[in-house]
């Protein structure tokens, strides 16, 4: 079964990657978790282009930014990224809309 990510949800990091936020961009860096309990996080119910952010106590009490196909919760269950449908205009629409803004002007 699938879990969509959620805050207070209980997670288990499984990855090899993590996402470093800064003030010039995103760096995504090779993450060193040790094996056991230092790999489990509470979901804080943020998440951003495929990233889920994680509060780990167990680890070093901070906020890290895993890939969200890579947790798991403590049932074993997958956490997957919830998809949002977003529907273009067709080309026509389009072009119609930018000829009604050019006529405005």
């Amino acid at each position: 079964m699938d879990v969509k990510p959620s805050q207070g949800l209980k997670v288990t990091v499984r990855s090899s990657k993590e996402a470093v936020f800064g003030e010039e961009g995103v760096e995504i860096k090779d993450a060193a978790l040790p094996s056991g309990k230092a790999r489990a996080g509470i979901l804080t119910g943020r998440t951003l282009a495929g990233f889920a952010e994680v509060e780990m106590g167990p680890l070093d009490g901070k906020k890290h930014w895993y890939p969200i196909g890579e947790l798991q919760t403590e049932k074993g269950e997958h956490v997957v990224e919830e998809e949002i449908a977003i529907e273009m205009p067709a080309d026509d629409e389009e072009s119609e809309d930018s000829e009604e803004s050019s006529e405005l002007n």
